[in-house]
C-alpha cells in the first residue's frame, strides 16, 4: 500500500502507474436525483437581462497598487457597514495583501474580466466577488456522463489571456455554428493569472437575511484570525463507496496540511446517519466528503440515505473549511446551494472549494501542499489550476474541473496558527527588515536583510512538508543591506525564516512554474 501511495503521489500530470489516466480510474461524482431539473438556460437568461453598463467605484483605496481586489455588489458596503469591512481589510493587509474595496455594477462578465486584467497589470494577485454579481457561463459535453452541461464558471475570471469563445449553438458536437452566450471553445494559454473566489448569500434567504449572513461571516473571520482552531486540530476525510479504495491516497494528501486526518471509508459506515450524527457535529476543523450529490443534497451509496442543505445548520457542524468532492454542491446560482450553506451560513464556516457541475478536484497534492506550507486559499487554488492547465485543458480536465470554484475569503491561511504565520509583522521593523523579490518568482529569489545593528543573522527556507531546503548563516552581519540569493526551487509555497537573536521574521515565498 505504501508503494502504491508513493506512486500516486509522484506520477506526472494526468497519469498514474501503468500509463492509465487518473480520470479513467476515478468515478466522477454525479447527480443521481432523477427529479432535479437543470435550470442553466433559465439562470443564464435571467443574468443577461440584468446587464448594466460597467461602473466601478473605489470604496476603500489601498496604499499603493492593490494585490487583492474585493469586488462588491453596488450598495452592499453601506448595508454591511464600513466598520466590519475596514476590519476585514485591515486583517488581510496585516497578514497578506494590499487590498482595495471596489463596488461594481452588474455588468457583462467580459467587462468585469477586462477590469481585473487592468488591475493585474498593476500587480493584482487575486479577487473575491461579494454579493449578487454575474458569472461566465460555459457549455461542455461531459463525456463522463454522456450529456451536455451548462454551468456558471469563475475560472473565467482567473484566466485572463486564454481564448474563450462561443462558436456553437448548444455544444460543439451538435455542429450548429452560432452564438448562444455560452463559452464552448477554449484555446491558447489557459493557465491562470489570478486567483478568484466568491461570497454569495442572496440565494440563501431561507436561512436568514443575506446581509446579516455576510456580517456574521466577517465577524467570525476576524475571530478565527485571532484565535485559530481549537486543540486538538483534526481533519476528516469521509469517502463514500465509489472512492473508498482511494481513501488512503486522499488522506495522505490532506496530511500535507493537517497532521491528524481521520479517514472514514468503510462501505457499511458511510451513510447519512453516521455523517450527520457523528461527523458534522464532531470536532473537525476541515471536512472533505466524497459523495454523489446535486446542488442541494448528498446521496450516500448504495441506498444509504440523503443529507440535504436544510439539515446542515441544525446539525451544527464544527468545521471551518470544506473540500466538497460532491457534484454541483458549489453551484452558486442555485438557491440553497450546499457549498454556500457549509461555508457562509453555518456558525463556524469560512470557506469551501468544490464544483458547479459534475466533477470535483483531483490532484489534491497541488492544493494541500501549498496550504501546508502557509499558502492562502487563493494561492493554493491558483497553484492547483496551474497544474491542471499546464498543457491546456483536455476533455477530461474540462469535464472534471471547469466548474471548480472557491467560496469564502481567499486570503485565509488554514495553516496560519500551526506555522506561526500569525506572528508575521510582529518583529520590530526597526530591528530587522526582511523582503523577498521577486515574489512570486520563477524559481530563484533574493532575500534582502536590513538589520538595525551588526550581529549574527540566519536565513532558513522550508518546503511544504517542513523540510529544510536552504540554510544560510551570516555571522556579524553589518547594518548595511545584505542580499541572500536562493537557488533554483521547484514550484510551490515556501517559508523563509530570518532570525537575529531573539527576533524572528517569517516571510512566504511562492514559486511558480
Amino acid at each position: 500500500m505504501v508503494a502504491m501511495l508513493l506512486a500516486l503521489l509522484l506520477v506526472p500530470v494526468g497519469q498514474v502507474s501503468g500509463g492509465e489516466s487518473i480520470y479513467d480510474l476515478t468515478v466522477q461524482t454525479r447527480n443521481p436525483d432523477p427529479n432535479w431539473v437543470d435550470r442553466s438556460d433559465e439562470e443564464y437568461s435571467a443574468q443577461v437581462v440584468r446587464y448594466e453598463p460597467f461602473r466601478a467605484r473605489v470604496i476603500v483605496e489601498s496604499d499603493g497598487d492593490p494585490e487583492m481586489a474585493i469586488l462588491m455588489e453596488e450598495g452592499l458596503s453601506d448595508s454591511i457597514g464600513m466598520g466590519l469591512l475596514q476590519q476585514w481589510i485591515d486583517d488581510i493587509e496585516a497578514e497578506e495583501y494590499a487590498t482595495e474595496l471596489i463596488e461594481i455594477s452588474y455588468a457583462d462578465p467580459e467587462e468585469v474580466k477586462s477590469f481585473l486584467d487592468s488591475l493585474h497589470a498593476l500587480g493584482l494577485k487575486g479577487s473575491v466577488l461579494v454579493g449578487d454579481l454575474p458569472a461566465g457561463w460555459v457549455a461542455v459535453w461531459d463525456t463522463e456522463v454522456n450529456m451536455g452541461e451548462k454551468l456558471p464558471c469563475d475560472y473565467f475570471f482567473m484566466d485572463l489571456d486564454g481564448s474563450w469563445q462561443d462558436l456553437w449553438i448548444g455544444y460543439p458536437r451538435d455542429s450548429i455554428p452560432g452564438q448562444d452566450g455560452f463559452y464552448d471553445t477554449f484555446e491558447g494559454e489557459l493557465d491562470p493569472e489570478l486567483w478568484s473566489a466568491r461570497i454569495k448569500t442572496d440565494n440563501l434567504t431561507q436561512l436568514g437575511d443575506p446581509v446579516e449572513m455576510i456580517q456574521d461571516y466577517l465577524g467570525r473571520n476576524h475571530e478565527w484570525r485571532l484565535n485559530g482552531d481549537p486543540e486538538p486540530v483534526v481533519a476528516l476525510c469521509y469517502v463514500d463507496d465509489d472512492w473508498q479504495y482511494s481513501g488512503p491516497t486522499y488522506q495522505a494528501h490532506m496530511q500535507l496540511l493537517y497532521e491528524n486526518v481521520e479517514l472514514v471509508n468503510a462501505s457499511l459506515l458511510t451513510c447519512d446517519l453516521d455523517y450527520e450524527m457523528n461527523r458534522l457535529p464532531g470536532s473537525y476543523v476541515w471536512i472533505s466528503p466524497f459523495v454523489h450529490s446535486n446542488p442541494n443534497a448528498h446521496f450516500w451509496q448504495p441506498s444509504a440515505g440523503t443529507t440535504s442543505w436544510d439539515e446542515l445548520v441544525p446539525l451544527a457542524s464544527s468545521a471551518h473549511f470544506y473540500n466538497l468532492f460532491a457534484c454541483s454542491n458549489c453551484r452558486f446560482t442555485s438557491p440553497n446551494y450546499m457549498g454556500g450553506v457549509y461555508s457562509l451560513a453555518t456558525e463556524p464556516g469560512l470557506a469551501a472549494v468544490g464544483s458547479t457541475t459534475s466533477g470535483a478536484m483531483l490532484w489534491f497534492r497541488e492544493f494541500y501542499g501549498p496550504l501546508g506550507g502557509g499558502g492562502t486559499l487563493g494561492e493554493a487554488f491558483r497553484l492547483w489550476w496551474d497544474h491542471i492547465a499546464e498543457y491546456g485543458l483536455s476533455q477530461h480536465e474540462l469535464n472534471w474541473h471547469i466548474g471548480m470554484v472557491l467560496l469564502g475569503d481567499p486570503s485565509l491561511v488554514p495553516a496560519m496558527h500551526a506555522t506561526g504565520l500569525e506572528e508575521l509583522g510582529e518583529t520590530p521593523a526597526e530591528f530587522l527588515q526582511v523582503s523577498i523579490y521577486p515574489n512570486p518568482c520563477g524559481g530563484e529569489a533574493t532575500v534582502e536583510l536590513r538589520p538595525a545593528r551588526s550581529g549574527d543573522v540566519r536565513v532558513s527556507v522550508y518546503d511544504v512538508s517542513g523540510r529544510l531546503v536552504e540554510d544560510r548563516s551570516l555571522p556579524g552581519c553589518s547594518v548595511e543591506q545584505r542580499l541572500v540569493r536562493l537557488g533554483e526551487m521547484t514550484p510551490g509555497v515556501y517559508m523563509v525564516r530570518a532570525s537575529a537573536g531573539d527576533y524572528i521574521d517569517l516571510r512566504k515565498l511562492v514559486v511558480l512554474d
